[in-house]
């Protein structure tokens, strides 16, 4: 039954580190600045998805909205507001974004988080800022105001207006000689504070291009002597680069990220800023990991576990618990696909499989419950990898276990594309353990995980990876079909092959030939029970 091996598709999730970015678990976190995210993201992720788009599409289109949906998201708005800790005026704003930029309703909550996550990052950074000229300080004031009302674009306004003075300021200061060089260095370095405050506005807008460049203009700013502050703002650059690059085919952008954190990583030395040092290797292996998504070997793979290594050399579970149970996830990742890729045999995976188990003893159920069933989905990911590889059904059955128990949090009305992906790979474990088991039992349960996980997996979404989970699909009922009488299981897995070819043979995938051959075993074993 050489042809009916069970392939099992295994997506991982890299979790960011608190502070730029927020994230769902498939999406890696970029971990910047002192912004806790976990309150905003649980608030968002404890609300309705259908809740949320009604108020995206009331919000964006006010005009043609009646007066009661209006008062009723309006209500909505101000009651997530006080949850979040900011005005119902800018959760209000939130949502007009959202509808501003065609957000599709899947992605709501995780742009809603995004956006959250960089007004109050913009908040504070505002609030922090000292302009020496007294007009900036006014604008800066007044800018904090409308910031704080949701008026981002008056907000962008008045912050461009701060700049433009100490800019000014920058000109008077530049006409005293050497007395005045150190009034400039102020200027300049408040000029590039305010610029990348307006990168951060464009962020909460996410206007990532926008922000890049506001990035690219603080970083010019910095006068010589400051490699911290320079290299702040080159890791800003590489951020939103790493935003851009999701957002984007090719790995054109990757690239650069990983030219920026590299170069940030010349200025942030481990001796002299040791925490930021450990943030900006993190976040390189993030980078480096979603290129190894878009290039073939493992070279990439191996430098990200390289970069996460290095962050773990500074973040602790005592002093660094969250940032060190991140960066432990995100190596297992790195371990996980090197292990796949790899021919070492089953050292990586180990290694993996040790350090998805740090990361949960620090990320709990009771402290972060999505980000602690993320990490199990990963380890049930490897356990599945390593039971297909070894003898013998234990590490099968721990895996199935632990999908299930990752299933407890996740669910399809708070995380819907993630709870299917966990339920196609619960699939995936069961169908294997099915195959080396007599009966029928764990391969019918296989199938109903299927066809669970398929309801959100679906062909719009993740055409490649629906395409992947119908080939793993097809083989379940395809073995099941042989251990029973009859023709519906067969018929079945005949519907699930077409499926896949129908996306597979478009994009000239590797795997084909053998999708076509199990294609064929299945039509002769109808033939030969009269179908």
């Amino acid at each position: 039954m050489s042809s009916a091996t069970l392939v099992a598709g295994a997506p991982t999730r890299l979790i960011k580190a608190a502070g730029n970015n927020s994230s769902t678990a498939s999406e890696s976190i970029v971990i910047e600045g002192s912004v806790n995210n976990s309150t905003i993201q649980n608030t968002v992720n404890n609300q309705d998805p259908t809740v949320l788009a009604s108020m995206v599409k009331t919000f964006a289109d006010q005009m043609a909205a009646t007066t009661e949906a209006l008062n009723q998201a309006e209500a909505r708005a101000t009651a997530l507001a006080t949850k979040l800790g900011f005005s119902s005026a800018a959760v209000g704003e939130f949502f007009r974004i959202l509808g501003e930029q065609n957000v599709s309703e899947e992605k709501i909550p995780l742009r809603l988080v995004e956006i959250a996550t960089h007004f109050a990052q913009t908040r504070d950074e505002l609030a922090a800022l000292e302009p020496d000229d007294p007009h900036a300080a006014d604008l800066l004031h007044l800018a904090q105001i409308a910031l704080e009302g949701g008026r981002l674009t008056e907000a962008d306004a008045l912050v461009g207006q701060a700049k433009e003075a100490e800019f000014a300021a920058i000109r008077q200061a530049s006409e005293v000689e050497q007395k005045a060089r150190e009034a400039k260095d102020r200027h300049s370095l408040n000029a590039a504070r305010l610029a990348a405050g307006q990168g951060s506005i464009a962020m909460t807008q996410l206007r990532c291009g926008v922000a890049l460049a506001s990035f690219k203009q603080a970083t010019s700013l910095v006068p010589p002597g400051y490699p911290d502050k320079t290299a702040d703002y080159v890791q800003l650059q590489a951020d939103a680069l790493l935003m851009l690059a999701k957002r984007e085919s090719g790995s054109a952008r990757l690239e650069e990220a990983v030219a920026a954190y590299r170069e940030a990583l010349r200025g942030r030395t481990s001796e002299r800023v040791p925490e930021k040092w450990a943030v900006t290797q993190n976040n390189l292996g993030n980078a480096l990991w979603d290129l190894s998504d878009r290039e073939a070997g493992t070279a990439r793979l191996e430098e990200a576990m390289v970069a996460y290594r290095e962050a773990l050399k500074v973040f602790t579970p005592e002093r660094t618990p969250l940032k060190w149970a991140e960066a432990q996830n995100n190596l297992g990742n790195a371990l996980l696909r090197l292990g796949q890729r790899g021919k070492t045999g089953t050292i990586q995976l180990e290694e993996a499989m040790v350090a998805y188990r740090e990361a949960l003893k620090v990320l709990t159920h009771e402290r972060a419950p999505l980000q602690w069933a993320g990490i199990l989905s990963n380890l049930g990911n490897v356990l599945m990898v390593l039971g297909q590889q070894e003898e013998g059904t234990v590490h099968l059955k721990e895996a199935v276990a632990t999908y299930r128990d990752a299933l407890t949090e996740e669910t399809p009305s708070r995380v819907p594309l993630e709870w299917g992906m966990t339920q196609t790979n619960l699939g995936g474990a069961l169908g294997i353990l099915g195959e080396r088991e007599e009966g029928t039992v764990h391969l019918t349960e296989a199938v109903t995980a299927f066809r669970d996980g398929l309801k959100e997996m679906t062909r719009d979404r993740l055409p490649f990876n629906w395409a992947q989970t119908q080939i793993i699909f097809g083989n379940v009922l395809m073995v099941l079909g042989e251990r029973e009488e009859g023709t519906v299981h067969l018929k079945e897995a005949m519907t699930a092959y077409d499926a896949a070819l129908s996306v597979l043979l478009q994009s000239g995938a590797e795997n084909v030939e053998i999708v076509q051959k199990n294609r064929e075993r299945v039509k002769a074993l109808l033939g030969k029970r009269g179908e």
